[in-house]
């Protein structure tokens, strides 16, 4: 009678707590130390059934109250979280190809340009003077080779100057040709089309090879990459599907197949590399979020699996769970040794010690030991 009483007052004790809040974390920190009262509550109650035992009363209103499961076989399906990183295939830092002042620069940060858009200028003051200084040299060279040619061909002159007129005409035609080339080079133009993300010089600046000009990002394809200790490897293949979340955007769920298995183990963390292409028609996902990659890696159909909370360890490290047993007509609690193999989430698979129908203690089992009387 009083363990009923204490148990009532307490329970009623709790319901007057009632929450006033909606604030998710406030929630979750009563429902925490809700939890912990009830427990408080099952240990003193178990300690005032070891009180009546020891006053003679009858074992079975000492006897402890559990919950149970009958044990049935149930899918089982072991995932892989791994943390990836959204990337692009068309990213890139142009620089201009010839040295120059920078006369021009045409676009803006954020910009949208097309593949072979000019994004700026360089001037070509020097170039164009080069090129028509060439030109008037190769007018001349050509004239030259000409009589020479038409003189050899009457066996007139030596050979010697005719392949000299040749030579000298052929070698100002190749550098008109390069300084024509330098000079298409001046307009710099997007291999491909994107965002302009960077621009890192101005106006007036000189430009030249080695020095970064502008950022281009292109958002259309998008990939997630993520590693995966190289333990897992015989189990990842392409085209698995895999579930892909992100943290920003917690209503989006993704789900598409792998498209890249690393052939090659990094050597510096024993790891392997995954890629899988995700859609972004509407933009929202950019270079260098956080992703979180889910992979199934192990499935069964038929499977016993036990919450992990309820498997305990003795002194041996040996894994045990609680079952209902029976010794001289009354209600037991049974140590079962168990042997458990996978983990996910909050359930474990056993491999063996668990038989179908086996009726598992999955609540109150803090409380029992091998053979104390239960009640369920």
């Amino acid at each position: 009678m009083k363990k009923i009483l204490v148990f009532t007052i307490a329970l009623f004790s709790l319901a007057a707590c009632q929450n006033t809040t909606d604030d998710p974390k406030a929630i979750q920190e009563e429902i925490s130390n809700k939890k912990m009262a009830i427990m408080k509550l099952q240990t003193e109650i178990h300690d005032l059934e070891k009180q009546l035992a020891e006053a003679g009363v009858n074992a079975g209103e000492s006897s402890i109250l559990v919950t149970t499961v009958k044990v049935k076989p149930q899918r089982f399906v072991h995932n892989l979280d791994i943390t990836g990183n959204v990337e692009t295939d068309l990213e890139a830092f142009i620089s201009p190809e010839i040295n120059g002042l920078i006369e021009d620069i045409k676009v803006q940060e954020g910009d949208y340009v097309k593949s072979g858009q000019i994004l700026a200028t360089i001037n070509t003051d020097v170039i164009e003077m080069n090129i028509q200084e060439v030109s008037t040299q190769l007018s001349l060279a050509k004239t030259v080779y000409k009589k020479q040619k038409e003189l050899w061909d009457q066996n007139i002159g030596s050979e010697i100057q005719y392949l000299q007129a040749k030579t000298n005409m052929e070698a100002l035609q190749k550098k008109l040709d390069v300084l024509n080339t330098q000079l298409s080079k001046a307009n710099i133009r997007a291999p491909f089309e994107g965002y302009v993300e960077k621009i890192y010089q101005k106006i007036g600046e000189m430009g030249n090879p080695a020095r970064q000009l502008f950022h281009l990002v292109n958002l259309s394809k998008l990939k997630v990459t993520a590693n995966i200790s190289e333990t897992h490897l015989p189990y990842i293949h392409r085209g698995d599907t895999a579930n892909v979340s992100f943290a920003i955007y917690p209503n989006i769920k993704l789900r598409e197949p792998i498209s890249v298995v690393g052939s090659v183990i990094n050597p510096a963390n024993r790891t392997f590399e995954i890629q899988i292409r995700i859609p972004n028609k509407e933009r929202l996902f950019r270079p260098n979020i956080i992703a979180t990659v889910q992979i199934s890696d192990h499935i069964f159909d038929s499977a016993i699996v036990v919450p992990s909370i309820i498997v305990k360890n003795d002194a041996q490290g040996n894994e045990y769970v609680y079952v209902v047993g029976e010794k001289n007509g009354e209600t037991i609690a049974q140590k079962k040794y168990i042997s458990t193999g996978l983990s996910y989430g909050n359930k474990t698979l056993v491999n063996e010690g668990l038989d179908v129908d086996d009726e598992l203690i999955v609540q109150g089992y803090n409380l029992v030991k091998n053979g104390s009387t239960i009640r369920l």
